[in-house]
């Protein structure tokens, strides 16, 4: 049999997964050497590959950076838990201090049966008086405060932003326009 003929025949139990490991390096011999049948060279590529995949090595300082990316992929995982916790701890504060003012205002009240609400107007009429007088000059704070606010918002308007542009400004290009800024003029020229 010609050495092309047994290659042919190798290749076609290669692809059907049925050769041993002895076979596999006869290929590999076979196709890395310079010989190669012009009809078989497209396959040169293929067997090449696993040829250098059988020569490669890690480097010395692998397991360094394995382990260095194992304990930042901790961390990171630890401040995913945490920040995950971060609205329940606020709640839980929340809640802690409402029960602790509740207390407090429980025990002022147990202690002294004295009213602390009482009715300081004996004449309802001025103190509907008042009232109104108070509700009046809210009232008048709140429209001042409404007009100021739909005065921005229409000078806003007006004034051609891209929001876009500004939604995507990151902290870092504000640290790096801080840093310009502080540069001599000559510099920033």
């Amino acid at each position: 049999m010609k050495p092309t003929e047994e290659i042919n025949a190798l290749l076609v139990k290669y692809w059907k997964g049925e050769t041993s490991l002895e076979e596999e390096d006869s290929l590999t011999k076979y196709f890395t050497g310079r010989d190669v049948a012009d009809e078989l060279k497209p396959y040169t590529a293929l067997f090449q590959y696993r040829e250098n995949l059988r020569c490669a090595t890690l480097s010395d300082d692998f397991d360094r950076k394995l382990k260095k990316a194992i304990r930042q992929k901790k961390r990171e995982n630890d401040y995913i838990t945490i920040r995950i916790f971060v609205p329940a701890l606020r709640i839980a504060a929340s809640v802690a201090v409402a029960l602790a003012l509740s207390f407090g205002v429980y025990m002022m009240i147990g202690k002294n049966d004295k009213t602390y609400f009482a009715e300081t107007y004996s004449d309802p009429n001025a103190a509907m008086e008042h009232a109104a007088f108070a509700l009046d000059k809210l009232s008048e704070a709140l429209q001042k405060g409404e007009e100021a606010s739909i005065e921005s918002i229409q000078e806003l308007n007006k004034v051609d932003l891209d929001w876009e542009m500004l939604d995507s400004i990151t902290e870092s290009d504000i640290n790096y326009q801080k840093s310009t800024d502080s540069l001599p003029l000559e510099n920033n020229l």
